[in-house]
């Protein structure tokens, strides 16, 4: 777990007896009641959760971009028809890419800091001219 996070659950668990605002605040936002591991559990749930959301969003940005790539690649095109077709693929290609840098930095902020496996997981086609 992150720090940030851990310092998260650290706040909330000393703001018990604390009679000021911002820890009334944050006992109202995280309500525990004395049970931190049911909120850690419960912060791990939503992480996985965004998580999955972002992986998912990728998988159908790259899948839209290969079913246009199979209709370029499968047909036979007049000049114009494969000009649209090759902005749309790289108008997908590249709102993949962008759905794999935000799933990056999601990872980031949890402390994963090594992108290898989404890389190899998500490969992103090239550019076409």
């Amino acid at each position: 777990m992150s720090e940030r996070i851990q310092d998260l659950l650290a706040r909330v668990g000393a703001t018990e007896g604390s009679a000021k605002p911002e820890d009334a605040e944050l006992r109202e936002r995280f309500p525990c009641r004395g049970n931190l591991a049911a909120l850690e559990r419960e912060i791990a749930s939503e992480i996985a959760h965004s998580l999955g959301r972002a992986g998912r969003k990728l998988e159908a940005a790259l899948q839209q971009a290969q079913r246009t790539l199979l209709r370029i690649e499968s047909s036979a095109l007049q000049a114009d028809e494969r000009s649209v077709l090759v902005t749309r693929f790289n108008e997908e290609r590249k709102l993949a890419e962008q759905r794999l840098l935000d799933l990056m930095i999601q990872r980031e902020a949890l402390g994963l800091r090594r992108h290898s496996d989404l890389l190899q997981r998500y490969p992103i086609p090239p550019r076409l001219r």
